[in-house]
Parts: C-alpha cells; structure tokens; sequence
C-alpha cells in the first residue's frame, strides 16, 4: 500500500575498497562476476529486510497467510537445491517469505534468501501454481544471485557519492530506507537473468509438485494487466523487464520438457481459502489507497485551501477504510498521518494510539506515533517511540532528526547533541535539516559541525 510519505534515498553509501570476483552460478555453472562472498551477501539481504519492509507498508496482518506462502515457498527451494551444482558450494540459507502490505503488483527477492511477495500480486493469482511459479521465478534469483551480480555491474563503476535532497518539510521528501535498501527495491534485473529465472522457477514449482504451467498464467496475467491498462504495466516488469514473449517461450518449456502430463496439482481450493482474510480486506484497501492518491496530490497543492481539502477528503477515505478494517494498524496510521498534515494532533494522537495498539512494534505506528507526540510536546513519548522506530531502520535521516528534536525537547542535551550531529552528517551537511541540526548544534555550545 502506498503510504502518504515519500521518500528518496539520501544515506551515505560508503564504498571499501572491492575485489573482483568470478564466482560459479550455482544453477548453471557458468562463471559470473561477483564481488560478494556468500557471508557479505547474506548480511546485506539481512540488513536490508526491515528497511524495505518499512518502505513498503509492513507484512500483511494475517499469520495464517503468511504461514501459507512461507509452506509454499519452502516446498519451491527444496525442490531447487535439489538443482544446484555442487561447485558452487552455495550455503545452507534458511529461505524466509513475506507478504507484504501494498497493493502494488510485484514479487522480488533480496539477497540472501528473503522473498517478498505483495498483497497486489496475490490478489490476482488463480491457484497455488501460480504463486509456485512465482516463487520459483524469484528463488532462482537466490540461488543464481542475479541481485549482488547486477549490484556488482554498478558498484564496480560506481563512484563513493551521497544524494542529497533538501526540504522544507520534516517529514516530505526525506530519506527513509537508505540507498543501499533503496537500490535492492528498484534493482532491475538483466533480460538473460530474467529468461533464467523464468525457466528454472517452472522448473522448481513442477519439482515442488505443482502444474509447469503455473508461471505462464503470472506471465499472462501482467500481460493481460500491461494491456488493459494501454500498455502501462504493473511494477513487477519495471524491476523484471521482459526478455521477449514469455508467454510464448515459456510454453515451448512446457512442451518439450512437460510432455507426458504428469500428477501436477493446481491447488485451487487451497489458494482461494489461504486469500479469505486478503479478500475481505481489499475493499478496505480500495479507500485506503484512494485517499494515498488525494493526499499525494493534497501535498504538491501550492494552495492551501485546496490541500486542506484534499486532504479532508482523504481522511474521509481513510476513516471509511477503517470502519471496514479497524484490526488493520496500518490504516489507523493512514489516519493520523491525514490528520497530522492537517495540525489536529491530538486526534492524530488517538488514532497513533490505536495503531501501537494493534502492532507495538511495528516501524510506521511507532514513526508516526513519535512524530504526532513531538507536536504535541510529549518529548518522552516521541522519544520512545521513535527509539522504537530506529531500531528497526537504524539509518533512517528522518528519524533520527525527529528523535533529536524530541531529546532536545526532553532537555536530554547530550542525547540531543549525538543525534543532531548523527543527522548532520546522514544528510552529508547539505540541505535545509542539516542546516537547522547545526544552527541547533551551535546554539547547544556544540562544536560547529561545519568547521574545517
């Protein structure tokens, strides 16, 4: 679900020193470049996952779905390691998936093993070979580490530079999940990597037990969507570009290795029980993401009255969203986050509550939370709240400039100082946040973070 905020990556992104690397495909045994090893690759996907979780509205709040794609995709990985060549060494990951909370149309994978898969997507897969295919389309990118090869195509002609964004806005255009989980949720894979992926995901589902054909009917679908929508397609072709007429080439697949039929399931049934709770919920993510569209355009209006406006008329959308999903935290965050933008802090405030309520610890309760009780003066909450925030997204500039205001407020001065010089620097000293955390700095009888 697209949230009200929106962010550009501004983290320092520091480059040691790499070497390069050809390293065995663990899938097809051909030599790649690659200038990760199999322990800096886990640990960036690690690092990585609630960053991106974040950006992308959290998991789906429903255990029952999650445990089910997981059984999905556990079947789907060991039906692939049964594929992988030995030389490869390629190590024992615990594959982890998630369903995400955003209705954008996209599956991808991160380094290391962590699969994610959108409420978007899952709405408009037929049966369990299909999110088999799907699966196995993105768990080939695991094992044939297509993400830290196309990282190392960039990295290795990539200059040591920080994207600095200035705003007048605390909480508008500021960076949220860093560069590097930035670049891992927009990586566009190569059109060999993709025809790759698509060949061994059929694969690995029909291993897996399910019907070969699972992954055509998800191509055919982005085509069908692609199509209705005059040629516009759904995000998973901007980050998977379409090497050719999948449909077509995947269906010689299916007819030259699929030949004599075989005891494939499809898992209808299953697939339509595992989406009850999804499928309930989508009307109340219709609101949800038509008042995403009224107030993204509420915050380019240039006149206020049109803004407040819009922005009323997305709170409406939101507060509807809710009667229909009050168990859902994240529509409760949709709420404040209206409100907050409209100056009514303390419904803002009670609509926060709620949310921490229903997911204690999760990023966006606690991030907004502590935005929300930073105008209203409640330092030690803001604070707590926003501690709670930052340990899931350490690197978040944006967070750490609003805890560094609630410290500040708090008369925590040392506590206040680290972490305004901590923003100062997250933004490289450019741009109107940094500027104000070292006019704070000053003024606190700081040394000038400026300073040659």
């Amino acid at each position: 679900m697209k949230l009200l905020l929106r962010f550009i990556p501004i983290l320092l992104l520091s480059l040691v020193p790499l070497v390069s690397a050809c390293q065995t495909d663990a899938l097809t045994g051909k030599t790649t470049f690659n200038i990760y090893d199999y322990d800096s690759e886990r640990q960036l996907g690690d690092e990585n996952v609630q960053p991106i979780l974040a950006e992308l509205g959290g998991l789906y709040p429903d255990a029952a779905t999650q445990q089910y794609v997981d059984r999905v995709g556990q079947k789907v990985v060991a039906a692939g390691r049964t594929r992988l060549k030995g030389e490869a060494e390629f190590p024992d990951w615990e594959f982890k998936f998630y369903v995400v909370n955003t209705s954008m149309i996209n599956a991808f994978a991160l380094p290391g093993g962590h699969v994610f898969v959108t409420r978007g997507i899952m709405q408009r897969l037929k049966d369990e070979s299909e999110l088999a295919g799907l699966l196995g389309h993105e768990v080939t990118h695991v094992f044939a580490r297509h993400g830290t090869e196309r990282m190392s195509e960039t990295l290795a002609v990539m200059l040591a530079a920080v994207l600095i964004a200035s705003t007048s806005e605390e909480m508008q255009g500021v960076a949220l999940v860093g560069i590097v989980a930035y670049q891992l949720l927009s990586l566009s894979y190569s059109r060999d990597n993709e025809s790759e992926s698509d060949k061994f995901g059929m694969r690995f589902a029909a291993r897996a037990g399910y019907h070969p054909d699972g992954i055509i009917g998800v191509m055919q679908m982005l085509d069908d969507y692609t199509q209705a929508h005059g040629g516009g397609g759904p995000e998973f072709l901007a980050t998977h570009p379409d090497p050719g007429n999948r449909v077509d080439y995947l269906s010689r697949q299916l007819k030259n290795e699929y030949k004599g039929g075989g005891n494939y399931i499809r898992n209808e049934p299953e697939y339509n029980n595992a989406l009850i709770d999804m499928r309930a919920a989508q009307p109340a993510y219709d609101l949800a993401d038509q008042g995403d569209a009224l107030a993204g355009e509420a915050l380019q209006a240039t006149d206020a009255n049109v803004r407040k406006q819009k922005l009323e008329q997305a709170l409406n959308l939101y507060r509807q969203a809710v009667s229909k999903r009050s168990d859902h935290a994240i529509l409760h965050v949709n709420s404040a986050q209206a409100l907050y933008f409209l100056g009514r802090f303390d419904e803002a405030e009670t609509s926060s509550r709620t949310a921490l309520q229903l997911d204690s610890r999760g990023f966006w309760p606690n991030f907004m939370g502590g935005a929300v009780a930073l105008k209203r003066s409640d330092f030690a909450v803001a604070a707590a709240r926003l501690e709670t925030s930052l340990q899931l997204v350490p690197g978040s500039p944006s967070g750490m400039y609003l805890l560094a205001q609630s410290y500040d407020g708090a008369g925590r001065n040392a506590d206040a100082a680290a972490m305004y010089r901590k923003t100062w620097d997250a933004y490289g000293g450019e741009g109107e946040v940094a500027e104000t955390c070292r006019q704070r700095l000053i003024a606190m009888g700081e040394p000038d973070p400026a300073a040659k």
